[in-house]
């Protein structure tokens, strides 16, 4: 049974970012590196191997020398901490700490007021601040053919969020003569966590639509039915009680399996130039958390938070030949994590590749974030792939506000 014993208040992020231990064997949004090191694109640039991640429809497209390949595994994590609650939470804890000695200490003389207004500096600091992580892992399977090309994926995405609540009843008459109750601090923190774990079968088929201006021009369509597992949990309490909280993840966390679709288009007016569309998740899903014990006094504070899996739409357009690819996709609506946070997120991502004789690769890219919720982020790749038939691809993100990113993937193709 796994079980997180909480030691103090320097563990409140964590309590998000704890659940992330499990979603490294079932949990973020893509699990492709050359599709990080290029700006998060592939609805209309990905390969055969990684169809099934963006666009089900590129399983149809391949190399006459292309008869099968495996993806095992590709991970990618994130990290946006753009309130540094991560250290704020870790200044409190330092300060927090001299305060309680200091108290314990006066035999119920006043402390200095110095001190308690930088305790009260540090614990405001912290109010609303939120810190978001993201995981991913897939793997897939692939058999491109002119009949029906298929592909067997996996996909574990995880989001995490930690948030911090401030009560001002903390700060109200505080000060050296007064000094906060610490056994009874009613700040609080918030930990949630919703992965999805996908297993489905891209499908996708070309059809050959020659014009005499156009004579290579052909269209592909694809299909990924697929089974979904959602997993979600939340945890949150009191400051003051964190000390002497047990958060029993096995026993918290709620889980339900559905049916889910992806569907997808490409089309190629000349084999160097594809125009893509995919829609991802298209039946929408909800689960609640579980809900968090509740202190006397804050029943209305703690309460089950709701995952949402909505539908995704996507546009893109890629250009390619022997050396060369450039890339761009635009989201077409945002895409919310949980209900009860005003958190969404919407892209506009470009990205290229510079092909060295099938051996190695250099990829750049840039996500335009089209909501306040994000900031944009910039990326780069490399991909060795000796002979053309093992892979290796490692992809590194940036972004403004401590936004980190990186990716790695192992694929063989023959």
């Amino acid at each position: 049974m796994m079980k997180i014993q909480l030691q103090g208040l320097s563990l409140a992020v964590a309590a998000a970012l704890s659940v992330s231990t499990f979603s490294s064997q079932a949990a973020v949004n893509g699990a492709d590196a050359r599709s990080v090191g290029m700006g998060g694109t592939g609805v209309a640039s990905a390969s055969y191997l990684t169809a099934g991640f963006y666009n089900p429809a590129l399983v149809a497209h391949y190399k006459q020398n292309d008869d099968f390949g495996v993806l095992l595994p590709a991970v990618g994590i994130s990290v946006h901490d753009p309130d540094d609650l991560n250290q704020k939470v870790d200044d409190f804890q330092k300060v927090n700490d001299q305060l309680e000695a200091a108290i314990n200490s006066s035999n119920g003389s006043p402390v200095s007021d110095a001190l308690v207004d930088e305790w009260k500096a540090a614990l405001m600091a912290m109010d609303e601040g939120k810190l978001k992580a993201d995981i991913s892992v897939g793997a897939a399977v692939a058999v491109p053919n002119r009949y029906l090309s298929m592909s067997l994926f996996t996909q574990a995405q995880i989001v995490s969020l930690a948030k911090a609540n401030i009560d001002p009843a903390d700060l109200a008459g505080v000060d050296g003569s007064n000094p906060p109750d610490m056994d009874n601090l009613q700040s609080d923190v918030l930990g949630v966590a919703g992965g999805i774990v996908d297993v489905g079968l891209a499908m996708g088929k070309s059809f050959d639509l020659p014009m005499v201006s156009l004579p290579e021009q052909r269209v592909s369509v694809g299909v990924s039915p697929k089974i979904q597992q959602l997993i979600a949990v939340s945890f949150q309490n009191t400051v003051s009680q964190f000390d002497d909280s047990d958060f029993d993840f096995q026993e918290e966390y709620r889980d339900d399996t559905a049916f889910n679709l992806d569907f997808g288009l490409a089309y190629q007016p000349i084999p160097a130039v594809t125009v893509g569309f995919s829609g991802r998740n298209l039946f929408k899903q909800e689960l609640e958390t579980n809900t968090p014990v509740s202190p006397a006094g804050k029943t209305e504070k703690f309460t089950a938070k709701t995952l949402v899996v909505e539908p995704k739409y996507t546009l893109g357009v890629a250009y390619s030949n022997s050396w060369f690819t450039a890339a761009a996709d635009v989201d077409l609506n945002e895409q919310k994590y949980f209900k009860e946070f005003d958190l969404a997120t919407q892209y506009a991502r470009f990205g290229m590749e510079l092909n060295g004789w099938d051996w190695i690769q250099m990829r750049a890219g840039y996500s335009l974030s089209l909501t306040d919720s994000a900031k944009d982020t910039m990326s780069a790749g490399l991909g060795l792939s000796p002979f053309g038939v093992m892979a290796v691809d490692l992809a590194l993100q940036y972004g403004q506000d401590n936004n980190y990113g990186a990716a790695l993937q192992f694929a063989f193709t023959m």
